[in-house]
């Protein structure tokens, strides 16, 4: 993970901060993939455990229990609400433009449905933030899924 998206994702998380006056939300960002702070794995039941160490025994061992892995970019535990930042290139527009971008990044248009399906399945609520939509249309859009994404956050105030 390069500097300029750990910079991103700690902006997403001050984001948070500024208008979570009570601090319901704890979210976390894994400055190095290697550090594991946001690992998850979930199997087809939906079944999760918090696993920041992993030896490659042990992954083994979950993928053999049909575990699948999981490093989210930003992820509050308490509340199972996962952030996603996702990057877009630039110019022409189109699911080819983006899926190329995402392959780049060693992702591709499966992987991410996977994960997208195997957080629903774990019951996290997610929310995708898109790199091209403008700063302050992603504030917003932010802020209303954070306070309707749980009743007991419904007191937060979405200022505009």
């Amino acid at each position: 993970m390069g500097t300029q998206d750990l910079e991103k994702l700690f902006f997403i998380k001050q984001q948070i901060e500024e208008f979570d006056e009570k601090n319901h939300y704890n979210f976390v960002v894994d400055t190095d993939t290697k550090e594991g702070k946001t690992r998850i794995v979930i199997d087809e039941f939906g079944t999760w455990k918090k696993v920041p160490s992993l030896t490659e025994e042990q992954a083994d061992d979950y993928r053999k229990k049909g575990f699948r892995q999981f490093v989210p970019d930003l992820i509050d535990f308490k509340n199972k609400i996962i952030i996603e930042y996702q990057e877009e290139s630039q110019g022409s527009q189109g699911v080819l433009r983006r899926r190329g971008k995402i392959n780049k990044k060693g992702h591709d248009e499966f992987s991410d449905e996977d994960k997208d399906l195997f957080y629903h399945l774990a019951k996290f609520n997610q929310f995708k933030i898109w790199e091209n939509t403008p700063l302050d249309e992603q504030n917003v859009e932010l802020r209303k899924f954070l306070t309707s994404s749980s009743s007991k956050f419904a007191h937060v105030v979405v200022d505009k």
